[in-house]
């Protein structure tokens, strides 16, 4: 029996014996009193989570030679390997000669650290746990000190195969802070590790946008004296204009092929939308209220539809309207000012933030204006909420101690964690696409 075989009998008894209820393992509202989605109502209760976990255990590594750490941390590679499945929300992990779950386990999850013609490398095992079958093999290049990012790989993969459904360890997030005196486009890994400074700007760099292809990022700066757009490689080198039109340039959101660009623009004299291809021409005006100011876009999944924020109605709210500006409809009813709509990437809801007496909290909402949570309250200033590629987090910024730092939550506001400790503020976080080779 060859590899591929033996997989899928593994993925099809895990998923007939686990996996039988996949269409729920989204994540639920449970237990909850919920108000109506109506004109100035909304459902102010935060989301529980009813999501049974399937269980795995992760053995210890085994080396040639004597164990590695990462040196940044001081982590074992398997550790890593449990914090990205622990974080995935799939699985209820056990640790060899740890916490064991209550359950027997479904799934092993081991891996041995060899070197191979003078190079370290990770063989990474997936192992049936009711009968020993060999799930899944692969090597990963690990390096020495051992590379996190091959350490990612493996996870995301555990989560492929015993899931079906894409991991978020081989992903960045990119964000503006502030601990030079100036507004920078900093990365970071979706776990906080390997900080890295992007931009070297000495001005206001603000919302970054990632291409679909996780090569580029897009944002405004004021480095010219004037907020343009432009674009750059996430190596840090290659910055090429976007759009430096008279006035405003802001707000850039590609659409999912990542043939173009959307983004706010002044120079007609009001605040519009337009789209451009993605070198800043083919420009395209989409919307034509005089009287309001249009902004926030953010593309559904699959580019036909726009979420933005319109305040033609007095207050700024989220509306959504067809690709071409046609058949804009408001999905928000709140008495608070509205900001910062982003598109989960299984198009089934639309975060954004709320000011609800004084204080910006993260909600949630269906395309259509139904189904609205809140996924914050009473501890301060949450916004800028950004979608991972999986729907399941969101990455978000909140005021802490008097600073703006990052957290992560999942998408029923549960497990919170803070992402960022750094000097200065850290928001306007935007999540990358998978980035695994």
């Amino acid at each position: 029996m060859d590899e591929s075989q033996t997989r899928r009998i593994g993925v099809a008894r895990a998923r007939s014996r686990r996996f039988a209820i996949g269409a729920l393992m989204v994540l639920l509202c449970g237990g909850a009193t919920s108000t109506c989605w109506a004109q100035d109502e909304f459902d102010l209760e935060i989301r529980t989570d009813s999501t049974a976990k399937t269980p795995i255990l992760v053995r210890d590594f085994t080396y040639d030679g004597p164990p590695r750490k990462l040196l940044a941390r001081g982590e074992a590679p398997e550790e890593i390997v449990v914090q990205d499945l622990e974080f995935s929300d799939y699985f209820d992990v056990s640790r060899e000669g740890g916490r064991v779950s209550s359950q027997s386990h479904d799934a092993v999850v081991w891996g041995r650290v060899v070197e191979r013609f003078g190079k370290v490398v990770l063989q990474g095992q997936i192992i049936d746990a009711e009968n020993g079958d060999l799930i899944y093999q692969n090597d990963y290049p690990l390096g020495d000190p051992p590379d996190r990012w091959a350490l990612h790989a493996f996870s995301d993969d555990v989560v492929l195969y015993l899931t079906g459904e894409k991991g978020v360890s081989s992903t960045r997030i990119a964000f503006v802070g502030t601990a030079t005196g100036s507004k920078e486009i900093y990365l970071i890994d979706y776990d906080g590790a390997r900080l890295s400074r992007l931009t070297t700007l000495g001005s206001i760099s603000l919302s970054p946008a990632w291409s679909p292809n996780g090569k580029s990022i897009a944002f405004m700066t004021y480095a010219s004296g004037n907020p343009d757009l432009v674009i750059m490689d996430v190596g840090g080198s290659d910055v090429r204009a976007l759009s430096r039109r008279q006035g405003l340039n802001s707000a850039p959101a590609y659409h999912p092929k990542g043939n173009k660009v959307i983004a706010t623009l002044s120079f007609e004299g009001n605040s519009e939308l337009y789209t451009m291809n993605a070198e800043g021409g083919e420009l395209r005006r989409i919307t034509f209220d005089t009287n309001s100011i249009e902004t926030s876009a953010a593309y559904s999944p699959t580019g036909d539809q726009i979420a933005f924020i319109s305040d033609r109605t007095g207050q700024p709210q989220v509306y959504v309207m067809d690709q071409d500006g046609s058949n804009v409809r408001r999905i928000s009813h709140l008495n608070g000012f509205c900001d910062s709509p982003d598109w989960s990437p299984n198009g089934e809801w639309i975060s954004f933030v709320a000011r609800i007496d004084g204080v910006f909290d993260v909600f949630i909402v269906r395309p259509d204006g139904s189904g609205g949570k809140r996924l914050t309250a009473n501890e301060g200033n949450h916004e800028n909420p950004a979608w991972a590629p999986d729907s399941r987090h969101l990455v978000y910024a909140k005021t802490y101690g008097g600073e703006r730092r990052l957290f992560v939550m999942a998408a029923n506001g549960q497990g919170k964690r803070q992402l960022t400790w750094s000097q200065g503020d850290q928001y306007n976080p935007a999540w990358s696409p998978s980035l695994k080779q």
